[in-house]
């Protein structure tokens, strides 16, 4: 059944049922914007009456993926969730690539067409979304990987504002190294160059030269970014996005937003993909110290210090119980992706928006379905969410989802949209629906005695989305410190360890402040509480930037007095009253420990015991002594073993850097699960300067030549 109708707007409308789910039918309506755009709406209804009678319902916006570069949102069939939720889903699509996103950086070619887009798709939503049934006052855009990344900056843009009043940003936030293009007109350069335009002096006749080209010329041209970067996306043009995203979320410009922020498992997996051929068996050191040195050449433009960063990165993920493990050695890189372009952006951008009490609900993904597209050994990688927020497992595997459903998925796509549409009606993901999948299975699931908790900086609490669901606190808090608080300061390691210092004396040969042989003083490091995130540290910017304190002004006043003599009487005294310290302490061990030994040496009394327990007797005195000695001889073997250790670690000690390596395991080096942090929040691991002479093998960049020498950056 279909039918065409004509607005005054001048869309045209399309309706069709689409597969009916249970007793309800669900109506796609595909609306042209212009002639080239075109949203998808799709309404739940039993029958055409149902949605005026039961009240205007909620709408949600998704924004499609692909690294700005491809993708619809034609792709995404949103009939379960507007069905299961009692929600208006709509899809929308923007223009991509060049198309959308080319920018010479001034008034020729702004940019941030492709947003601009998604901006006019939603005026259009909340003018005409009341003769939908859909209300205008809860609107939620949601997107994953670069449509999150689309969904983060769309809060952040005055043009936006009052056209929705939740996001859901799904495995991308606007912080991500990917999420913004800074060096567009480069890449309008290398186009116009391939092109024939690239002549043009002035960037207007540039602009006019790429006008007169055809649309499919430009679009098949293969500008390649650096990786971990894009080519044509969002751009700071200081109108749609008028500063830095991480300077306008600090500002508070997106506190009026109600927000779910999420990753994924093992988010980096395409990028470990991309850049290495990675097998079952795991991966070589040499291949992953490439993959390290690779990271931090395209990431960090550091003038100095890159080769401590990348040190003390291989050392922060070396897996020290099982280093030698290839297999290991793989799951680590993968976490190195994972958390530098996931995991702390999405930290960092839900403590912005928590920390003046601004709703905020954060998730971990933890499930994967059962597909042959990818290796058994992949955790829950980059959109493995996507078909559990779209209820695909409800009905069955597609072309763009190809797995093996179970009921398991069934139940976990059911508790999905009954988070997403809850958080797009109340702003709440726990109300008004409570958990209920006894359709599925005849026992309760998990998730119904589950209260996901607000998020804030403090806590942190977070729900791992998985089949045992649990609410926990602090994700990953030892890596996100790692990333958002040590790496951006490493460029200035040595000065970050408490170091004594000594001064030279004045040019007029005093003595400063009187002290013979100059003065010391401990140098104290003031740092601030700004989060850099993934802007490189020559970038960050804040009050004060890694001020240093030194414990006595350089300059000397003239009426200084000498001290030097009452700094001597005072040490002299000190040094007295710890000797006589010691030497109290000392007899009063060695009276104490005489003590110890005679009362061990003391024959003892047989305990009283009823006659009939006259079997039950007491170890005779030789017993006793015998257990004194064995005692006595395990505490000197002690002392061998512990002078043993320290003789061995010593000899294992790289040469000059007075430290030993790490062994093969010890307590404090233990694995834990990955949610489970190894140190307390904002806790910054010190990694000493020394690092950097520590040996590890196939160390340094270019220590390995590999392939995939370019890679498009995919999220």
């Amino acid at each position: 059944l279909s039918l065409s109708l004509s607005l005054s707007l001048s869309l045209s409308l399309a309706f069709f049922f689409s597969p009916s789910l249970s007793l309800f039918h669900s109506y796609h309506i595909h609306i042209s914007l212009s002639v080239c755009l075109y949203a998808s709406l799709f309404l739940f209804s039993v029958y055409f009456t149902y949605i005026r009678d039961s009240g205007p319902r909620p709408v949600m916006v998704y924004i499609h993926g692909g690294s700005y570069m491809e993708g619809t949102g034609n792709m995404y069939d949103g009939s379960v969730l507007a069905s299961y939720g009692n929600v208006i889903v709509v899809t929308i699509n923007y223009r991509l690539g060049v198309l959308g996103f080319l920018s010479t950086s001034d008034q020729a070619a702004k940019g941030n067409y492709g947003l601009l887009d998604q901006i006019q798709a939603l005026r259009w939503i909340n003018e005409n979304i009341p003769h939908f049934g859909g209300d205008p006052h809860r609107v939620t855009i949601f997107g994953s990987g670069a449509g999150g990344s689309c969904v983060n900056l769309l809060t952040l843009s005055h043009h936006s504002e009052g056209l929705f009043q939740r996001a859901i940003t799904q495995s991308g936030t606007a912080l991500s190294s990917w999420a913004i293009s800074y060096q567009s007109s480069k890449y309008t350069l290398q186009l116009a160059s391939h092109v024939g335009c690239g002549n043009k002096a002035d960037s207007q006749d540039l602009v006019d030269c790429l006008r007169e080209k055809p649309y499919r010329e430009l679009v098949d041209q293969d500008i390649q970014p650096a990786r971990y970067h894009i080519a044509f996306g969002p751009i700071i043009d200081g109108d749609v996005i008028p500063d830095d995203p991480q300077i306008l979320m600090e500002q508070g410009e997106f506190l009026n937003y109600d927000v779910m922020i999420g990753v994924s498992q093992g988010e980096g997996f395409n990028f470990l993909d991309s850049i290495l051929e990675v097998d079952d068996d795991g991966i070589s050191i040499n291949k992953f110290d490439f993959a390290v040195s690779n990271f931090v050449d395209n990431l960090y433009n550091y003038p100095e210090g890159k080769d401590d960063l990348r040190e003390t990165i291989k050392f922060m993920y070396t897996d020290w119980a099982d280093r030698d493990n290839a297999q290991t050695r793989r799951k680590t890189l993968l976490a190195l992706f994972t958390d530098h372009q996931w995991v702390a952006p999405a930290v960092a951008t839900a403590d912005l928006h928590a920390q003046y009490g601004s709703p905020t609900y954060f998730y971990a993904f933890y499930h994967h379905c059962q597909s042959d597209m990818k290796p058994p050994w992949a955790d829950a990688a980059h959109g493995d969410e996507v078909p559990y927020v779209f209820g695909v497992p409800m009905i069955g595997p597609t072309d763009l989802f190809p797995c093996n459903f179970s009921k398991n998925d069934v139940m976990l796509s059911a508790v999905i949209m009954t988070y997403w549409s809850n958080f797009a009606k109340t702003g709440d993901p726990n109300r008004p629906v409570p958990q209920d999948t006894k359709f599925i299975h005849t026992k309760p699931n998990r998730f119904e005695e589950v209260a996901w908790s607000k998020y804030n900086p403090k806590d942190q609490h977070y729900l791992h989305i998985g089949l045992k669901p649990r609410v926990r606190e602090h994700y990953r808090a030892n890596k996100v410190a790692f990333w958002l608080e040590l790496v951006p300061h490493l460029h200035n390691l040595h000065d970050i360890i408490m170091s004594t210092t000594t001064r030279s004396p004045p040019p007029d040969g005093s003595q400063g402040s009187g002290r013979p042989g100059g003065e010391t003083g401990t140098r104290v490091l003031l740092m601030g509480t700004r989060r850099p995130g993934t802007v490189p540290a020559s970038h960050t910017h804040g009050a004060p930037n890694d001020i240093w304190r030194a414990g006595t002004s350089p300059q000397l006043l003239e009426s200084q007095r000498d001290y030097s003599t009452e700094l001597s009487v005072t040490i002299a005294v000190g040094a007295s009253l710890l000797f006589l310290n010691v030497l109290a302490f000392a007899a009063l061990y060695y009276r104490k420990d005489k003590r110890y030994v005679v009362n061990s040496h003391r024959r003892r009394s047989p305990p009283r015991v009823p006659l009939s327990a006259s079997n039950d007797l007491t170890h005779p005195p030789e017993d006793e002594i015998m257990s004194l000695q064995l005692k006595h001889s395990e505490r000197e073997h002690d002392c061998d073993v512990a002078a043993t250790g320290m003789s061995v670690a010593a000899a294992t000690a790289a040469p000059g850097s007075g430290i030993p390596f790490p062994p093969d395991y010890t307590l404090a080096m233990r694995r834990s699960p990955d949610d489970i942090p190894l140190l307390a929040p904002n806790t910054v691991t010190l990694i000493p300067n020394a690092l950097g002479t520590v040996g590890f093998a196939g160390l340094g960049p270019g220590s390995a030549t590999l392939p995939h020498s370019r890679s498009t950056t995919r999220v």
